[in-house]
């Protein structure tokens, strides 16, 4: 006979998967934590470009300075100016940690009828990153363009480890294009939260199956995470 969740059934399935990974994989976190923070993550980072006649345009990215093992992720990048100029920004591409799969995307930009309004936009694959783009978003010294990448982290992921993303590019007019590898962001693991596991695997839950084997798949994943860090670890 098969069985069909409930929309209750699977919140309670990843709740207790949730549980389970934190309470399975907390030693492991307090091992690691503190090199991370010693090596100083940092959760945003800024760039500048001068671009003449007493025009600066900036760039920001930035994360959340923690995330459970396993969830989403988002990265935020800001594109702003002052003065003059007033550029339009064409694309910009995120480059992401190694090892994230392809994001969704969201922008919040000025437009003349209706002021500042967030989208969500498409996301297509730009050499190592991922980028979004259009005919032009304009910015001013009051209306930056905001996009959000919200990728899903890696399955195998655990708990201490601090994960630093690559930098970012931008292209537009008014010399507003600017390649930044160093715009970095950096976020530390942790044990995954019942709202973060909901999140980022309610979705998947629709299906038929079994509480237990969903359980016994996400916790196998944890597993044979920490093994894989443990061994490379050793071999290093």
């Amino acid at each position: 006979m098969t069985r069909r969740f409930t929309a209750m059934s699977r919140t309670t399935t990843v709740i207790a998967s949730a549980t389970l990974i934190g309470a399975g994989i907390t030693g492991v976190a307090a091992q690691t934590a503190g090199v991370a923070n010693a090596a100083g993550c940092e959760a945003s980072s800024r760039a500048t470009k001068d671009a003449g006649l007493g025009v600066t345009h900036t760039y920001a990215k930035s994360v959340t300075q923690t995330a459970g093992a396993g969830a989403k992720v988002t990265y935020t990048i800001d594109v702003g100016t002052t003065g003059i100029g007033n550029p339009y920004v064409q694309s910009v591409t995120d480059i992401p940690p190694k090892g994230f799969a392809k994001p969704t995307a969201e922008a919040t930009v000025y437009h003349v009828v209706g002021g500042r309004k967030t989208e969500k936009v498409p996301v297509t694959a730009a050499g190592s990153g991922w980028q979004v783009s259009t005919t032009g978003w304009f910015v001013n010294a009051s209306n930056p363009a905001t996009v959000k990448f919200t990728y899903p982290m890696p399955t195998f992921s655990v708990p201490g480890l601090s994960v630093t993303s690559g930098g970012a590019e931008v292209t537009g007019t008014v010399g507003v294009s600017n390649k930044l590898p160093d715009l970095t962001a950096c976020f530390l693991t942790r044990p995954i939260s019942p709202g973060e596991a909901i999140g980022s695997v309610g979705d998947d839950l629709s299906s038929s199956g079994s509480t237990e084997q969903i359980i016994e798949s996400t916790i196998s994943s944890v597993i044979k995470g920490i093994m894989g860090g443990i061994g490379g670890g050793l071999g290093s």
